[in-house]
C-alpha cells in the first residue's frame, strides 16, 4: 500500500483485520499496522486513538463482519434450519477468522457507540430468527441472548483448547439442544 496519501480508517482497520486474522489478535499493535502500511505509527493516531481504539476498530469491524455472515445464513431459512445456520456460520467465522473471532470477546467502551451497534445487530438477527419461531418480543429477546452466549462460549472454550473432532459433534448436539429448549 502506498504510504498516508491511502490511510483512511477503513484502510488501517481492514489492514489491522488482516494482521490479527494472518498473526492472531495479540500481534496488533499500532507498529505492526504502520509497518504493513509503509507509513510512520504516528501517521495512524489521526485514524485510532492508538492501540486501544485501534483494539475498539477491529472489535467493532470484526462484530459487524460476523453479523454479516450470520445474517447471511439466516435468510431464507426457519426454526432449526435457521438455528442451525447461523451456529455454523458462527463456527466457520470463528475458526476461518480467529483473530477477527478473539476481537469480538473484547468488551466494548462506554463511548464505543459502533460495537455497540454492531453488538445490537448481531443479537437482533437471532431475535429475529425466533420472532419468525413464534416467540413473542421477550422471550425472542431472552432466547437470542441465551443462544448467542451459549454458542460464543462453546467456540471460544473451542480457541483455547483447539478444534477436534469431537468439537464438532458437540457443536451440533449444542445447537439441537438449544432448539430443542427454545422449542418448549
Amino acid at each position: 500500500m502506498a504510504p498516508s496519501s491511502k490511510l483512511s480508517v477503513t484502510s488501517v482497520v481492514g489492514q489491522a483485520v488482516d494482521i490479527v486474522d494472518l498473526h492472531g489478535y495479540d500481534a496488533l499493535t499500532v507498529s505492526a499496522v504502520a509497518n504493513e502500511m509503509n507509513v510512520a505509527p504516528s501517521a495512524l493516531y489521526t485514524y485510532c486513538e492508538g492501540l486501544d481504539g485501534l483494539r475498539n476498530l477491529v472489535a467493532t469491524a470484526a462484530t459487524n463482519n460476523l453479523a454479516h455472515d450470520v445474517r447471511n445464513a439466516a435468510t431464507g431459512a426457519f426454526g432449526e434450519n435457521a438455528l442451525t445456520a447461523m451456529g455454523n456460520a458462527y463456527r466457520h467465522f470463528s475458526l476461518s477468522s480467529p483473530g477477527q473471532f478473539a476481537a469480538t470477546l473484547r468488551p466494548p467502551h462506554a463511548n464505543n457507540d459502533g460495537l455497540i451497534d454492531a453488538e445490537s445487530a448481531l443479537l437482533s438477527v437471532f431475535v429475529l430468527v425466533y420472532a419468525g419461531m413464534g416467540l413473542g418480543p421477550e422471550h425472542s429477546q431472552l432466547a437470542a441472548r441465551s443462544t448467542r452466549s451459549a454458542i460464543h462460549g462453546f467456540l471460544a472454550l473451542e480457541h483455547v483448547t483447539g478444534t477436534s473432532t469431537n468439537h464438532s459433534r458437540e457443536y451440533h448436539h449444542l445447537l439441537e439442544t438449544l432448539y430443542r429448549g427454545i422449542e418448549h
